[in-house]
């Protein structure tokens, strides 16, 4: 009877000390260097790779959205950051070509026509 009560001592010690490391032992799991849970994995990279190609094909859909609809002001700071993502996208070089064009445009137009208000505002007096 002793026999079996210190066979399973024995067995119960081994067992709570098995997640200790024993410097003796050679190419046990437990002398592998800890993982820690904030490491990405290789499925994380990739996501984390996959996730920034979609924002980065979001910025370019949405310089080339923006300039579609006419909305050029707009468009040229996300025309510019989609350009820097992808330099060589003819699409993303034209897009930004028409809407800094365009928003200059616009903004000689709205500078202009203030200026007319301000004239004839100063008519009325």
């Amino acid at each position: 009877m002793s026999k079996v009560l210190f066979a399973i001592s024995l067995m119960t010690l081994l067992a709570c000390g098995s997640g200790d490391s024993d410097s003796g032992a050679t190419g046990s799991a437990s002398d592998a260097p800890p993982v820690s849970a904030t490491a990405p994995t290789g499925d994380d990279v990739k996501a984390a790779g996959g996730e920034q190609a979609k924002a980065e094909a979001a910025e370019i859909s949405s310089c080339i959205r923006l300039v579609a609809a006419g909305d050029y002001e707009t468009a040229v700071p996300v025309c510019l950051e989609a350009a820097k993502i992808d330099a060589d996208n003819a699409d993303v070089q034209a897009a930004l070509k028409k809407a800094e064009t365009e928003a200059a445009k616009e903004a000689a137009t709205s500078a202009a026509s203030d200026a007319a208000a301000d004239a004839l505002g100063g008519l009325g007096n």
